[in-house]
């Protein structure tokens, strides 16, 4: 069972007609938050489109519930930063996974061996989310993360390069 927050009446009634719990209400407000009681909840997941908003949903129950666990998307790269300046760990970015499997799809239209692919995706992926919380220290200072953003692009063109020289390596000789 969940209980959800949503600020549409149209939506509040669907989600009922559905069989769920739905508050009409803004769950950046302490008492809308109480009479869900969320004083109770295990965890609570931010899945807002405003970014601003779910920040504030965020710093309320950090001040007011700050045993419930908290899980966000985020909608962008600096959104997640400004979530973790919040305190929140679990985070998903919203374009992110989705890119990267239109990633993979691309590079297989392309006939590159899945193997290969495979590799690419997952050297990608553990090279930006380290990035990502390396960066978080120094997102807001625009020069900072410029240089920073432009090491990262050359460190992963290098981490590429030295994965190719391995498989080479490793191909048996024909």
């Amino acid at each position: 069972p969940f209980t959800a927050f949503d600020k549409s009446p149209a939506q509040v009634e669907v989600v009922r007609r559905l069989g769920n719990k739905v508050y009409l209400g803004n769950p950046a407000r302490e008492e809308v938050m109480r009479a869900a009681s969320a004083d109770v909840a295990r965890l609570l997941v931010v899945a807002l489109d405003d970014m601003d908003e779910s920040l504030r949903v965020v710093e309320m129950a950090k001040r007011h519930f700050p045993r419930l666990a908290i899980l966000a998307r985020a909608r962008n790269r600096h959104h997640a930063h400004l979530l973790m300046d919040r305190g929140v760990t679990d985070i998903v970015r919203e374009t992110f996974l989705s890119s990267l499997q239109l990633s993979e799809m691309v590079l297989g239209a392309l006939d590159i061996d899945p193997a290969t692919v495979r590799r690419a995706i997952d050297l990608f992926r553990e090279h930006d989310e380290r990035t990502l919380i390396e960066t978080q220290v120094i997102a807001h200072d625009e020069m900072q993360l410029i240089q920073s953003t432009q090491q990262a692009a050359q460190e992963l063109m290098e981490l590429f390069e030295a994965d190719r020289d391995e498989r080479r390596e490793a191909a048996p000789a024909a």
